[in-house]
């Protein structure tokens, strides 16, 4: 199994009324009669489809269940109880699965669980089992347990769920990580497997070297969409990425753009705030609405999308206006001047210099404190701007390697990160995160 990445940090998570979540530690706060629910607010995605808590107090009953469930699934049902859902509980071993004709009083599925015992639920996106389906399976103790159940996947994806239903009931989240039924995958060299590239998908399949993707969502309307994000924001050092359509599939509304590490994975780049896109059927540009505006041509199979940052100069990069010679005189010139002196008036001793040296040198003094001026200031107001907005770039976007145009964003905290995204039948895309051009 990889190592496990704990989605529930910064608030991606919600309870109902009667759990709380108090670092790794979900607990039930209720009545016996009442249910708590803890759901991961990230759906799961081939990179990181499993996950798992270990049992730290059973309570009254150990009524403790693990599971899946659409985005909507209510926070005062056990896992399963409900259409949408699928849970398998501690206490009695049994399997829920209110979907397909399923009982909803559960049937025997595995053994019970208690202090101690580690329960895992993972979505395996590998295996074909009909359009629009995924098999969810279940584990204890590392242990799968069972079959795998084929159920329906919900247009927005299967969020995890954990359910407790008796006073007392604790559980430690263990964390998400890549599994596949029936097989612990070995660790991976996360510098060299591009896997590791992706950090949040939904809606679509992984292929070949994990660079390949196609669609696998219904694509019956607007908000079906097919995205996966990448694990590392741009920077300097790796600026630019493009995508190549390798099918257009019905329509080829396709896109590539950048959002922030928090983007919704229903939504196209440019539909939401955080994020800008191109699209290719409509060669529109998306940024933070969900209306586009003319932006540059349309693209097909066959065609090479990319999309870039320019980074604004850093303070370090600022450019001297003094020339080469200029710069010469002043490493000549030891003199000293008033700190508090704002015209510039020079005070040194200049009696090593001739009288066209000194006016000279006096002028280069007046030009260095008035671009040192200059330079706070501009610093100054790069920190409120970044302060109050973010910093600001230029992002731009190609077509075969030829730019098609550009616009300034603001950057959102924490960096935008390289998505791409696809909404209908039969498309396919290969990315690279490392093309010659850009």
């Amino acid at each position: 199994m990889d190592e496990t990445v704990k989605l529930h940090t910064k608030q991606r998570y919600c309870t109902g009324r009667n759990a709380e979540v108090d670092g790794d530690i979900f607990k039930f706060k209720g009545e016996s009669d009442a249910v708590g629910v803890v759901k991961i607010l990230e759906p799961t995605s081939p990179m990181l489809n499993y996950y798992e808590y270990e049992i730290i107090d059973r309570g009254e009953k150990c009524a403790i269940g693990i599971g899946v469930g659409e985005k909507t699934y209510p926070l005062d049902r056990m896992p399963g109880w409900n259409a949408h859902g699928i849970g398998y509980h501690a206490d009695d071993g049994k399997l829920f699965h209110h979907d397909d004709g399923g009982s909803a009083y559960g049937k025997p599925f595995g053994p019970t669980s208690d202090v101690g015992d580690r329960m895992g639920c993972g979505v395996d996106f590998e295996t074909d089992v009909g359009y629009g389906y995924v098999n969810v399976f279940f584990t204890r103790n590392g242990q799968q347990v069972g079959e795998s159940i084929k159920m329906k996947r919900p247009l927005r994806g299967l969020y995890p769920i954990v359910g407790m239903h008796s006073r007392g009931e604790k559980v430690r989240y263990l964390g998400h990580s890549r599994r596949l039924p029936y097989t612990v995958i070995p660790p991976m060299d996360l510098d060299t497997s591009p896997w590791s590239v992706w950090l949040r998908s939904n809606g679509v399949k992984f292929l070949e070297d994990g660079l390949t993707l196609e669609y696998c969502g219904e694509g019956l309307w607007g908000q079906d969409v097919g995205i996966a994000q990448a694990n590392c924001h741009l920077d300097w050092t790796n600026h630019y990425f493009e995508m190549e359509i390798l099918s257009a599939g019905k329509k080829g509304c396709l896109a590539i753009g950048l959002a922030k590490s928090t983007y919704p994975l229903h939504h196209h780049p440019g539909w939401d705030k955080g994020s800008i896109g191109y699209l290719a059927d409509n060669g529109q540009l998306y940024k933070e609405l969900e209306v586009g505006m003319p932006f540059g041509p349309t693209c097909t199979e066959g065609d090479r999308m990319g999309c870039g940052i320019q980074f604004p100069a850093t303070d370090d990069m600022v450019l001297s206006n003094f020339s080469e010679s200029d710069s010469d005189i002043e490493r000549t010139a030891e003199f000293e001047y008033e700190k508090d002196d704002e015209e510039g008036v020079w005070s040194g001793s200049d009696s090593d210099f001739s009288g066209d040296d000194r006016d000279f040198l006096k002028q280069l003094h007046v030009k260095y404190r008035a671009l040192m001026k200059q330079k706070s200031q501009v610093k100054g107001e790069k920190r409120t701007k970044t302060k109050e907005t973010g910093s600001v770039c230029t992002v731009y976007f190609t077509k075969n390697g030829e730019r098609v145009g550009s616009v300034e964003c603001s950057v959102p905290r924490g960096g935008f990160y390289p998505v791409v995204a696809m909404l209908s039948g039969g498309e396919k895309i290969r990315v690279n995160f490392e093309p010659l051009t850009g």
